[in-house]
């Protein structure tokens, strides 16, 4: 059964105030530099009509950089977000006014207050999940065509040496086609010796009324369901869930407290 959400959860939830116990730096304008950056082209694999699916492999040093890529479209997003005043590590989850009092929110909204609380940890982005959010605002610009990608990272040492190997799949639609998803590349390589470290996909911009929002960077319950099947099948490590400007770090071992559809 779905826990009640306390009241002053609910309210901040609905309002975008400042949440209570989230683990978040103080200070998430990291400087956009040229050491965020790729040394090789994603290569497609699989084409279905305008929605792609990509490889990437990129330096494993990539991982741990907080810099963020000096991309011009990326930059751009930033600031057009700063200025609608948007720029909110808590943005308040618009839901539509016939829906409130619906089931499916109440589990929504709880798996906001889990990402905020004590089963997520909320950080500014950092090289690694801005790369790859700025290879999709590249093609397709996020503040006027919302869209949603996911990409699967996964590591392997080769030669003593670390590796990471991406697998990006979007469109021009809100959602990617499953044909694009990478689950069957994400098999082959965890068969292979590669970790499935994580799963990567955001969350778009909102429409509050006219007034922009940043999407709220926590799994739907849709989203729980499907990283819960990846966690079983591959062994997912993590899930993180982006908006450009935040995303939340959830371990596989907490994703269990999160919920799914009923």
């Amino acid at each position: 059964m779905t826990r009640r959400l306390g009241l002053a959860v609910f309210v901040c939830v609905l309002t975008g105030c400042a949440s209570l116990g989230t683990r978040a730096s103080s200070d998430w304008k990291h400087p956009a530099t040229e050491s965020c950056t790729s040394s090789s082209d994603p290569v497609v694999i699989h084409r279905d009509d305008n929605a792609t699916l990509v490889r990437w492999d990129l330096d494993a040093a990539l991982w741990s950089r907080s810099q963020i890529p000096a991309d011009p479209a990326y930059q751009q997003y930033r600031h057009q977000v700063e200025a609608a005043g948007a720029d909110e590590m808590r943005p308040a989850q618009v839901v539509p006014e016939h829906q409130r009092h619906e089931a499916f929110w109440s589990r929504e909204l709880r798996n906001v207050e889990l990402a905020y609380t004590d089963a997520g940890t909320i950080r500014p982005v950092r090289c690694l999940d801005a790369l790859l959010f700025a290879h999709q605002n590249a093609h397709v610009r996020q503040l006027e065509h919302p869209t949603e990608f996911l990409a699967s990272i996964l590591r392997k040492t080769v030669d003593g040496q670390p590796r990471l190997r991406v697998y990006v799949g979007a469109g021009d639609e809100l959602f990617p086609p499953k044909s694009v998803y990478g689950f069957d590349q994400v098999e082959r390589d965890v068969a292979d010796g590669w970790t499935y470290a994580v799963m990567l996909h955001n969350h778009t911009i909102q429409d509050a009324g006219g007034q922009m929002r940043l999407g709220v960077p926590a799994p739907s319950i849709s989203d729980v369901q499907l990283l819960n099947s990846l966690i079983g099948r591959f062994g997912l490590e993590e899930a993180w869930v982006t908006n450009g400007l935040y995303t939340v770090e959830i371990r596989a071992a907490d994703m269990g407290r999160y919920l799914g559809p009923e």
